[in-house]
């Protein structure tokens, strides 16, 4: 009945006011839509609330940290969630907020199935996933960033040298691809050379993630995205805090500290990559030189494969926008 008056009103020839037409306009095609009883039960029914039955070995599990590192986690981020402005009679809280977070890089699973577990719309956990995820860089970013000193990197090379026999390795460096679903109106921008589109981490680490640099096209090279990258130009600029070149055992001439890659990355003064393979076929001193560069560089590829493991969501092709697959 309501909606038959509203639009004989609008189709009405009589001088009624402009303000009573537009009052219809957004009863019609503003109003919301009434909320279905499942969604209504997210208080009661939710797996945020199932799962505080959890034990805390299948609590670390499920989110893939312990309740003391999510209390730990949401002390930092709690002011940057809040649900602020909110009208809805039960808003999401910032710990559940958190929980879908954690539960959505943990799985990997899409939006619309976490919606129907926590009884959410899939625009809705896109949202906070989207919101969390800003807010744990801008948080807890500044809290892992190395100390940048001498030392640092001096601890971080005794590491190496005793792990894998590697002297002065300061780190190992590659990239991981990040699978996505093709962006709309980028072409082949995003398609790599393993025929799928993806976003590419670069990360240097020690099992540890040292610094990262991630955004850059599938398309391009790993050498490539090193040479525009910033931690290139805080190499060539010195400004990285590197100890500066020191003798080792054996070695009569000052060796200087490195990272490792593989034959993607060029050959500098702190940047280590392998010998061709034309030049170890009968070379033994290479070809041990290669061996060893090898063991040190195999911590990048450990580390990416213990990310994905833990974390369920670079297994599959992340369904966000492109700032959002950043963040995450």
């Amino acid at each position: 009945m309501m909606y038959t008056y509203l639009l004989n009103l609008l189709d009405s020839e009589s001088d009624s006011d402009f303000v009573d037409e537009e009052i219809a306009y957004t009863t019609i095609f503003r109003r919301k839509l009434p909320k279905s009883d499942y969604l209504k039960k997210r208080k009661t029914h939710g797996e945020f609330v199932l799962q505080k039955e959890l034990s805390e070995e299948k609590y670390k599990n499920y989110y893939r940290v312990t309740r003391a590192q999510f209390a730990e986690i949401h002390g930092f981020i709690k002011e940057d969630i809040e649900a602020e402005g909110c009208n809805a009679s039960k808003p999401i809280g910032t710990e559940e907020k958190l929980a879908v977070f954690l539960r959505y890089i943990a799985s990997g699973n899409c939006f619309k199935s976490m919606g129907y577990s926590y009884r959410m719309s899939d625009r809705t956990v896109s949202n906070i996933v989207n919101e969390v995820a800003g807010a744990i860089w801008k948080r807890m970013q500044p809290l892992c960033m190395p100390q940048g000193t001498a030392e640092h990197w001096t601890s971080i090379a005794h590491g190496f040298e005793e792990r894998w026999q590697f002297p002065h390795c300061i780190g190992a460096i590659d990239g991981k691809h990040a699978l996505i679903k093709k962006p709309s109106l980028s072409g082949s921008s995003f398609f790599n050379y393993k025929k799928i589109f993806s976003i590419v981490l670069m990360a240097i680490v020690d099992y540890k993630f040292i610094t990262i640099d991630v955004g850059s096209m599938g398309r391009f090279s790993d050498g490539n995205i090193f040479g525009s990258s910033v931690l290139a130009k805080k190499l060539k600029n010195n400004t990285l805090n590197i100890p500066p070149a020191s003798l080792i055992p054996i070695i009569d001439d000052p060796m200087p500290y490195v990272f490792v890659g593989d034959e993607a990355f060029p050959l500098c003064e702190n940047l280590m990559r392998p010998y061709p393979k034309r030049s170890v076929m009968d070379n033994y001193e290479n070809k041990v030189l290669n061996y060893r560069l090898s063991r040190a560089r195999q911590t990048v590829e450990c580390s990416f494969g213990i990310l994905a493991s833990r974390f369920r969501v670079f297994r599959s092709p992340f369904e966000c926008k492109l700032d959002s697959v950043v963040k995450v």
